[in-house]
């Protein structure tokens, strides 16, 4: 195997665990969405949408070869992470989901949030 054909693989594994914790986090999510109050069906379809939009940008990221739409996805994978983590904010406050619930989902989003700066590095170290 050569050197560029490892780094590619490396690539694709590494994106694999950022989708794959993703998943694992959108179903703990999607779990705790049944218990929502009919109240809060704005709060919950926003949620739902930010949780499948990520799905979306990972896979958009991993189709493209440009770096500067690379590098775009990326920062809406980031602007996603942020939104749910402001989401479920709101969801504590509200009282829907215990300080437990809480705690869980930001390990998961500050785990995807590391994963995807290290890969905004390495796009960045690799375009110099």
């Amino acid at each position: 195997m050569s050197p560029a054909t490892l780094i590619e693989g490396e690539k694709m594994n590494y994106n694999f665990k950022i989708l794959n914790n993703s998943y694992k986090t959108i179903n703990y999510i999607n779990k705790l969405l049944i218990n929502y109050p009919k109240k809060e069906i704005v709060l919950k379809n926003n949620i739902e949408k930010t949780c499948y939009s990520l799905i979306k940008n990972i896979f958009a990221y991993n189709i493209n070869t440009s770096i500067r739409i690379k590098d775009k996805y990326l920062k809406d994978l980031s602007v996603e992470l942020s939104m749910l983590d402001f989401y479920t904010k709101v969801s504590l406050d509200k009282k829907i989901i215990s300080y437990h619930q809480f705690t869980v989902i930001g390990r998961f989003l500050i785990e995807i949030r590391k994963m995807i700066n290290g890969l905004r590095k390495r796009e960045t170290s690799n375009e110099e």
